[in-house]
């Protein structure tokens, strides 16, 4: 197998602001709520039917918000 390199790829490297700035609004355009009532919806269960795009989408982008920080640790 060959593994193909180019020197065009380049990566932009995100802050949590900016990652945040992406979430809340894909967020708010989805589900029209914000991050803490999503996160708070989804310990509580809410989504565990969910596996479209937009909802896959929305939990692969979260750990990068760092929201874990301010949200993670309620009970």
């Amino acid at each position: 197998m060959e593994l193909l390199y180019s020197e065009d790829y380049s990566v932009q490297e995100l802050s949590a602001a900016q990652t945040r700035k992406i979430f809340d609004k894909s967020l708010a355009k989805s589900f029209g709520i914000s991050a803490k009532e999503f996160i708070d919806n989804y310990r509580a269960g809410k989504y565990e039917d969910r596996d479209d795009c937009d909802f896959m989408s929305l939990l692969m982008l979260l750990p990068f918000t760092c929201y874990s920080v301010e949200y993670g640790k309620r009970q």
